[in-house]
């Protein structure tokens, strides 16, 4: 594979749309768009008390799910966190979820990714731990009765010798998908019941050719398949990362596909699919952030837009990238906060003003949140913000 070729109780906020390319200026391309950003409490879990940290959210079922941890306040020295959920039918009234655990890094687990498969959901904790201080994942799903278990799994089910990294986890119409990475190179972890994950490592797809390292980031179901994003570097050039991607129709088999590359760091990091059955990736662009579309021609050259931070309070990267009323919101972290931008069609990007905007750091969080309506989570170390959002006429 050739990589050049491979690919506060209530807020108002008025999204004033900035445009950011060519295309912003077009005249039948609306400048102003309005929301009415509203926020809703989230109640404390029963237990031992802290402070709320929400970390993602999705629509599933019967209402919306919202889930992360709670920092103790008088942690223990083997115990300073737990996890959360919360669950609304309407996005304003939430109660909290039990979440019963049966493991000790599930006890210990902050929920970072959730994910709605067929009206259920799983979800993807970890907390560092143990004699080198990795990130012990644990994955959760729901028990019947209106609250999350996790799952017991063996330590090389995500840890083990051959174990890089764990990322977020994506629904499908057949199930859940996992993306992480192995020694080999990248890895996924598919299931069409969340009691258990298939592990796929060393799939000829995705196993690295010994000259290639590549990363995986992020994932999606785009209608008819899984689309698997990252990047990778040739050897001797680790400076050039250029985009890459994979399709499966089950998540058990990949194929490269063909993503354009340009001179510098590029590295995709999430996709989603559009409403008219292509699909738009979103990552990291040397300076800035660039927008991958994808039709029948395949993927087309990179659209630029935002910008990354002259000094970083940590990594630059895309939080979330996900499909609402107002088309596709993405959460971005400069290096030194949080911003929301959107799209329409994947190539005009217009910057959206949000009741918060977290400084980057390990426990703050910003994530728009796909649906049928509105919804935006915070975190900017003060505890979890839920917002509710109205879409107003077009001026």
């Amino acid at each position: 594979m050739e990589l050049r070729r491979v690919g506060v109780p209530v807020v108002a906020a008025a999204l004033v749309l900035a445009g950011c390319t060519d295309d912003a200026d077009r005249p039948d391309e609306p400048r102003h768009v309005t929301v009415s950003w509203a926020e809703h409490p989230l109640p404390a879990p029963a237990g031992s008390p802290g402070r709320s940290v929400v970390r993602d959210a999705v629509q599933c079922g019967d209402g919306w799910w919202v889930v992360g941890a709670v920092f103790l306040d008088h942690p223990s020295e083997t115990r300073d966190t737990r996890p959360a959920a919360w669950f609304s039918s309407d996005r304003e009234t939430w109660r909290s979820v039990e979440v019963g655990t049966t493991t000790y890094w599930g006890r210990r687990a902050i929920l970072n990714s959730v994910a709605c498969s067929r009206d259920r959901v799983a979800v993807v904790g970890a907390r560092s731990g143990g004699a080198h201080g990795n990130p012990r994942v644990t994955t959760f799903r729901e028990d019947g009765g209106g609250g999350l278990v996790d799952v017991p799994a063996l330590f090389i089910q995500y840890g083990g010798v051959t174990a890089t990294n764990v990322g977020p986890i994506a629904g499908g119409p057949t199930g859940w998908l996992i993306t992480g990475n192995r020694t080999s190179g990248p890895g996924v972890w598919f299931t069409d019941d969340p009691r258990e994950f298939t592990r796929v490592e060393e799939e000829p797809g995705l196993t690295d050719d010994g000259d290639l390292e590549s990363l995986a980031q992020g994932a999606g179901w785009t209608g008819d398949e899984w689309v698997l994003v990252g990047a990778g570097a040739r050897t001797g050039r680790h400076l050039d990362q250029d985009p890459l991607a994979w399709t499966s129709p089950d998540g058990l088999t990949w194929t490269p596909e063909e993503m354009p590359a340009a001179d510098g760091v590029q590295d995709v990091h999430r996709v989603v699919a559009l409403d008219d059955g292509r699909a738009l990736a979103v990552g990291r662009s040397e300076d800035g952030f660039a927008a991958w579309v994808r039709d029948d021609d395949g993927w087309g050259q990179a659209v630029s837009f935002g910008a990354i931070a002259d000094s970083w309070r940590g990594a630059p990267y895309v939080a979330s990238l996900t499909s609402t009323p107002l088309g596709v919101l993405a959460t971005l972290s400069t290096g030194d906060h949080y911003e929301l931008w959107q799209t329409g069609d994947g190539r005009t990007w217009r910057q959206v003003d949000v009741p918060l905007e977290p400084q980057t750091a390990g426990d703050h969080a910003l994530m728009a949140v796909a649906g049928e309506d509105l919804l935006l989570v915070g975190d900017a170390g003060d505890g979890g913000h839920v917002w509710s959002g109205a879409v107003n006429p077009v001026e």
